[in-house]
């Protein structure tokens, strides 16, 4: 095998960063989905991959390509090859046809031989040799070689290392702000004002779970490389601490602590630093607790002690991710006494969680298939639908999970495969992954004709408009986005699933994912966080489906403040379908007339959903169908359970079909896993069969949940349960 490391100029790849292209990044996903060819390692400047000699050439030849799809005309203008590159032609569209320099000796003596001999004059080499180094002779270098004499490794070495990985790595403006603080570092050492560096605190708006410790870690590691620590990096040189709320008491774990304990810590910071040199450099302080309090005299009075004590560490505060105008504000009140960088994280899309699965197995020496991509990112999905997705830990819960389960099935099948796949994911059934046709399976399902029809009228309309564009003719895409209207038990959210599958199949969507929320998971707990909150969901959804559930509790709150976040969110939900109209579905359920009077309040949204399913009751018919639809081929069942069935359907009250509280298919799921419940319980007192009787039915509707349906209509006749 061979090993060929690739490196590009910093220069050009901080240029291509400004115009939103990482290289790096780019070219890792790329080599990750090339057959035969091994991703070793990267950093911030360089790739190197191993692969066989015979597939040098062609993989160099794909390279230029993806450079120049990034915009590079010349692809190797800004790049040098090293390892087994000998004999490596350099592919057609080069400006000089040459070979791709190598580096080190060989890099110089190529620039050399490519030198004029005896055509300029010995004077203007020499000054353009001087210039050279001149121009070498920068601040960094030279703290490089600093470095290097006191046996340290190479300070922009361990920048690189740091932001080739989480959460540096998934992030433009935490690399772009730890890039910004390495080229300045040594200008400041070399004038002597490093000390100004302990003076430019941050502001970080970060969630939980999203790299917010790796980030300290990594600026202390970073100091450590430019020898601003002294000594080693211990748990006391990043001090990470949550501000209590006012009146709070104190909690006695170091870690929750109140305005005191903070001055406290700060002066035992300062008094380290003094005695020991620099071995306390940032001390994290969580002030969310104080969001709503940052501009009040008392936030301010603490402010200014901690600022008179500062001076040898960073202070780091944090706030939760919130809308721009909000955090603005925070910064202007800090800002007020501290100089204070703002640095907001938004929670990292599912691509990139995927992508961070994919590096944590790879360091398992596992590998993610690309058949269970998929549903790896269907069950990230599932995670962060509530409150409770804690970024990269969950990810790294779900790994661990993932890895266990694939261990045990190797050992009872006495196998030692490594590659998880899509049917490990679905033995895990973690998330569902259907097979077959999605319009069978619609077609398949009881009481959906209407529906049925109604949702490939859309998706033909769709693909019809996109073959007339692709023939030339200017006619503009309709929106996917959709009402579904209907009481509960209906199927909308079953139908919605289904419909991701479909556009997927259709090419309408690029993933068919289905995020699953209700309308109230869109609004945030505090003032600033429902807009970025409701952005973060729609992100989840590019490319996917967005189904809200019971959407029309966004627009009908008892609350004042309920019912502002819940506009926020709609203000801020239109917006996304109106950006991003062609890369995503939102679909949004729930009670017709609720559905009506919010579309009619809000002219915005009702401009942007061009269609709308209804979803009637199932009649009685329906009902028992969906109940022997459940039943056959798992239970066998007595003669006359069907006319028992039938009674027992018979007898719902005929207003209960038309009123908001009949639950439908839920109803029949109830009573079909109450019946069978009932038949297992009395096989494991007789010993018999599991066979479902009418007497299991009879006891089931015997429940208060179904005899309190019952009870609703007028005097009832008995029905048929007898044995």
């Amino acid at each position: 095998m061979s090993e060929i490391i690739v490196t590009f100029e910093r220069p050009w790849l901080d240029e291509r960063r400004e115009h939103n292209v990482r290289v790096i990044r780019q070219l890792e996903k790329w080599i990750s989905q090339e057959e035969n060819v091994t991703l070793k390692r990267s950093t911030g400047e360089s790739v190197t991959v191993e692969l066989k000699p015979a597939l040098r050439e062609e993989f160099v030849e794909k390279l230029a390509a993806r450079l120049k799809e990034m915009g590079e005309t010349d692809p190797w203008a800004h790049a040098k090859f090293s390892g087994d590159v000998a004999g490596l032609e350099l592919p057609t569209g080069s400006k000089d046809g040459a070979e791709p320099p190598a580096s080190g000796k060989e890099s110089s003596a190529a620039a050399d031989a490519e030198r004029p001999s005896g055509k300029e004059p010995e004077k203007k080499d020499a000054e353009r040799s001087a210039k050279r180094e001149e121009e070498e002779n920068r601040p960094q270098v030279e703290a490089e070689r600093q470095a290097d004499m006191r046996g340290a490794p190479d300070p922009r070495a361990v920048v690189d290392e740091i932001c080739a990985k989480v959460p540096i790595k998934h992030s433009s403006v935490l690399e772009a702000y730890v890039r910004e603080v390495a080229d300045v570092i040594p200008t400041l050492q070399k004038m002597g004002a490093e000390g100004t560096l302990w003076h430019q605190h941050l502001l970080l708006a970060v969630e939980a779970g999203y790299g917010r410790s790796e980030f300290l870690a990594s600026l202390a590691k970073m100091y450590k490389a430019f020898g601003l620590v002294k000594g080693e990096i211990t748990s006391k040189t990043v001090r990470e601490c949550i501000l209590l709320p006012k009146g709070e008491e104190r909690v006695a774990d170091g870690y929750r602590v109140s305005w005191d304990d903070v001055l406290d810590i700060v002066k035992e910071m300062s008094r380290a630093n003094k005695k020991n040199g620099l071995s306390r450099v940032i001390l994290y302080l969580d002030i969310s607790a104080w969001e709503s309090q940052l501009a009040t005299m008392e936030f301010k009075r603490y402010l200014r002690r901690l600022n008179a004590m500062c001076g040898t560490f960073l202070v780091v505060f944090r706030v939760p991710f919130v809308e721009g105008h909000v955090l603005r504000d925070a910064s202007d009140a800090l800002n007020d006494i501290l100089n204070v960088r703002t640095i907001a994280v938004p929670p990292a899309p599912v691509d990139d969680m995927t992508d961070y699965a994919r590096e944590a197995l790879a360091a398992n020496a596992f590998t993610l298939a690309d058949d269970a991509v998929g549903s790896f990112e269907q069950w990230v999905l599932l995670e962060k639908v509530d409150d409770s997705f804690f970024g990269y830990k969950t990810v790294d819960k779900m790994l661990q999970r993932l890895i266990y389960e694939k261990a045990l099935s190797n050992c009872r099948k006495g196998e030692t495969d490594r590659v998880i796949g899509r049917a490990d994911m679905r033995a895990m059934t973690v998330c569902p992954d259907p097979d077959g046709s999605p319009g069978e399976e619609l077609a398949r399902m009881v009481g959906m004709s209407s529906v049925d029809r109604q949702l490939r009228e859309v998706i033909v309309q769709i693909k019809t408009q996109q073959e007339l564009a692709a023939g030339g003719k200017k006619v503009p895409r309709p929106a996917t986005h959709m009402i579904f209207t209907g009481n509960p038990g209906t199927g909308k959210t079953t139908v919605a699933r289904i419909a991701a599958r479909m556009m997927r199949e259709a090419g309408i969507l690029r993933k068919g994912h289905i995020v699953e929320v209700k309308g109230r998971d869109l609004c945030g707990q505090y003032i600033g966080e429902t807009a970025p909150k409701t952005s973060a969901i729609c992100r989840d959804a590019y490319g996917s489906v967005l189904f809200i559930d019971e959407a029309y509790s966004l627009f009908r709150d008892e609350f004042s403040s309920a019912r502002d976040y819940g506009r926020e969110a709609l203000d801020t939900l239109v917006a996304e379908m109106e950006n991003h109209r062609d890369d995503f579905c939102v679909i949004m359920a729930g009670y017709k007339d609720e559905m009506e009077a919010m579309l009619k309040g809000n002219a915005g949204l009702k401009s942007r959903i061009p269609y709308e399913i209804e979803f009637p009751n199932y009649s009685r018919e329906d009902l028992e169908k969906i109940f022997f639809t459940m039943l056959d081929g798992t239970f066998e069942y007595e003669d006359g359970l069907k006319e028992a069935v039938h009674d027992f359907f018979a007898e719902v009250p005929e207003e209960m079909f038309e009123s908001k509280e009949f639950s439908n298919a839920r109803l029949v799921r109830n009573l079909y896993e109450r019946t069978w419940g009932k038949a297992a319980y009395r096989r494991s007192l007789d010993g018999g069969a599991l066979k479902i009787l009418k007497s299991d039915l009879a006891g089931a509707a015997a429940e208060k949940e179904f005899k309190n349906l019952l009870k609703k209509g007028v005097e009832r006749r008995a029905i048929g349960f007898g044995a």
